[in-house]
């Protein structure tokens, strides 16, 4: 009979779990769904002459706010450890950074480069939806992907050695360096990653970095080539990044049944 009711609690949990995963999921598409409207409406009204007067000396304080904000939620995020502040001040973290990056980008570049504010919101929530569904390879490997892509996306339309660029390129190599050294500590423990006194399981015992490797040795190979070859090979390497994203999540999605 305790075996039983064991059995039950366990399923019930599990339950429970895979309908708040649902739900998470759910409410990072309405978020993402208001982020895109919202930058949307944001670059029609600052590509007037009337919106760009009335924003541009502001975007200093939108920066600073972004920042003040991201600042306020990681703390809380790091002293808090009520359930309901793990669910929500995650979200405000990220709002704040991309209000950040938002008033860098209009101050920097006016609305040029809104498309890659476009494109960093759907990768934030492809990457959290991969978190929720997937194991941690997949996630690692689907991140640096999409940091490709990104930098990829970013040089597709014209290469040239300015902030964004330096930027891109920044976070795609630390992005590699990351997830390689993550696959590489994990590996030598059986799949546990151990910082400082703290261990986390994130992997199998079984666990091979192989395919981490390969992927990122794939993007540092291409990333190379485009500063040679230019904007057209970045554009082509752009479509080889979504060609391994779609692969990947095919393979993984086999692995989890």
């Amino acid at each position: 009979m305790a075996t039983n009711k064991h059995m039950t609690e366990e399923k019930l949990r599990k339950s429970k779990d895979d309908n708040s995963v649902v739900y998470k999921v759910m409410i990072a598409l309405v978020l993402l769904c208001g982020a895109l409207f919202a930058l949307r409406s944001l670059r029609r009204y600052y590509a007037t002459v009337g919106g760009f007067s009335a924003l541009y000396d502001l975007t200093p304080w939108i920066m600073a706010g972004g920042l003040a904000l991201a600042v306020i939620s990681a703390v809380l995020l790091a002293v808090w450890k009520k359930p309901v502040v793990r669910l929500i001040f995650p979200w405000i973290l990220v709002l704040g950074l991309l209000t950040a990056v938002t008033g860098l980008t209009m101050r920097t570049s006016w609305v040029d480069n809104f498309p890659l504010l476009y494109f960093l919101c759907v990768a934030v929530l492809l990457q959290y939806v991969i978190f929720q569904l997937y194991r941690w390879e997949f996630f690692l490997v689907s991140l640096s992907t999409v940091a490709a892509g990104g930098l990829y996306f970013g040089y597709s339309s014209g290469f040239a050695m300015n902030a964004k660029s330096i930027v891109l390129f920044v976070a795609l190599m630390v992005v590699l360096i990351g997830t390689a050294l993550c696959a590489f500590l994990a590996a030598r423990r059986k799949g546990k990653l151990v910082i400082g006194k703290h261990s986390y399981a994130m992997f199998s015992s079984k666990f091979n970095p192989i395919f981490i490797y390969i992927v990122d040795v794939l993007w540092l190979c291409c990333t190379v080539a485009v500063l040679f070859l230019g904007s057209l090979f970045a554009y082509y390497c752009m479509f080889g990044a979504i060609a391994v994203e779609f692969i990947a999540a095919v393979y993984y999605t086999f692995q989890l049944n």
